[in-house]
């Protein structure tokens, strides 16, 4: 009997498919600016910005702005910055 050849997994659409499968988590830092409007910043993201007139809106507005931006990375092949990890360390006051 001959062994079945199965098609060799190209890398880059592995990487795509594990992209998609898993939650990343990237740090946002929101701040209100002098017209008390909530301004939400991904670090991670160069010139990822978004804004909303409350807190949530502006939580809103920076996934859906980071979704398009980490997307637009992978449609031209640009490297996708790592997720964050980290802990809380809680310590006496």
């Amino acid at each position: 009997m001959s062994a079945v050849r199965r098609p060799a997994l190209r890398t880059s659409r592995f990487s795509f498919c594990l992209w998609h499968a898993f939650p990343m988590k990237y740090r946002v830092v929101i701040e209100t600016d002098e017209d008390g409007i909530f301004v939400a910043e991904c670090p991670a993201l160069p010139g990822c910005i978004s804004q909303g007139q409350t807190r949530a809106e502006a939580l809103a507005n920076i996934k859906d702005a980071m979704t398009g931006y980490l997307a637009s990375l992978k449609q031209h092949g640009e490297p996708v910055p790592p997720p964050i990890s980290e802990e809380i360390v809680e310590i006496p006051a």
